[in-house]
């Protein structure tokens, strides 16, 4: 081959390099990994992405067959204190594993968290199987948790398809009327939802909190989190909002983008925090933190003004 046949070679190589692999990579590098931008001095979102005053244990629940089924996150109980649970639901094949720093940082702000080992829980079967196993264990005299739950005051939680799941917990379920709220974090467009999965947010009547990321736009888009709000029964409060920089993964690990007004949520809608509050609810419809954190964009919410909801 002459030199410049070779030569003609390599030019077309480059030239593929250029215009295939070079934006194939920069555009999974913007749909995998997150940007997480700084949290404003000061602000609610900050103080609850910070370590809460906890310190958390962790316990491992095995079957008969000594097979993992749950892990437990859970503060360092005191004599006179109960815990409110979140159930938490885990994205397509992941285990406890990739969620363990966010899961302890919820625990270290005074809840009991429950993650199964399952790594499909979209029905929400996994999530109601860890609610069910918590409040039982809260009966027995000879368990770790006897009278160290609180069974009144019940969140759900979940990524991806775990999102799908917690929604389907609280609505498909006998005993899913205990869940008093729920998250759910890069919920899924509908069409990627196997049967068994599918959610209908008309049917959520507890408070909910759709969390998104401005990276997620194949599997999570806006548009899809949007509908979600736009379906929720009219009465139900329900705030939505897409994280600044956040892909689709943006929650595991140690809760990224997401971690502050997650953990914010939960103490305003289980422990009656009313700082927490402050971030969702207020007088009229923008006083809410969120609703002009710059960190966030296409903020929106439904009954949320009063505290209306919020018990």
């Amino acid at each position: 081959m002459s030199f410049f046949k070779k030569r003609k070679w390599i030019l077309w190589l480059l030239a593929v390099f250029l215009i295939v692999v070079v934006p194939l990579t920069i555009f999974m590098q913007i749909i995998i990994h997150s940007n997480v931008p700084s949290l404003a001095e000061g602000s609610i979102e900050q103080r609850y992405a910070q370590q809460g005053s906890y310190d958390v244990q962790i316990e491992e629940v095995k079957g008969t067959n000594t097979e993992d089924l749950f892990r437990i996150y859970y503060p360092a109980f005191q004599v006179s204190e109960t815990y409110p649970i979140i159930s938490w639901g885990n994205g397509t094949d992941a285990t406890p594993d990739r969620y363990n720093e966010i899961l302890t940082h919820l625990a270290s702000w005074g809840f009991i968290v429950i993650d199964s080992y399952s790594k499909t829980t979209g029905t929400g079967n996994e999530i109601m199987e860890g609610i069910d196993y918590l409040v039982g264990k809260n009966q027995q005299v000879n368990s770790l948790f006897y009278q160290k739950v609180n069974v009144d005051q019940i969140g759900v939680a979940g990524h991806s398809q775990g999102s799908t799941g917690v929604i389907n917990a609280h609505t498909s379920f006998k005993n899913g009327a205990l869940i008093k709220t729920i998250v759910s974090i890069a919920l899924p467009d509908l069409k990627y939802c196997d049967p068994e999965d599918v959610y209908d947010t008309a049917r959520i009547r507890v408070p909910f909190l759709i969390m998104g990321g401005t990276r997620d736009f194949l599997i999570s888009p806006l548009s899809s989190n949007q509908d979600a709000l736009q379906h929720t029964n009219a009465n139900t409060p329900v705030m939505m909002g897409m994280a600044k920089g956040a892909a689709h993964t943006a929650i595991e690990g140690d809760g990224g983008n997401h971690r502050g007004y997650l953990t914010a949520w939960m103490r305003a809608h289980l422990l009656n925090d009313q700082e927490a509050k402050k971030a969702f609810y207020g007088k009229n419809d923008e006083d809410a933190e969120m609703m002009h954190n710059p960190n966030w964009q296409d903020v929106m919410q439904a009954n949320m003004v009063e505290d209306k909801g919020v018990q």
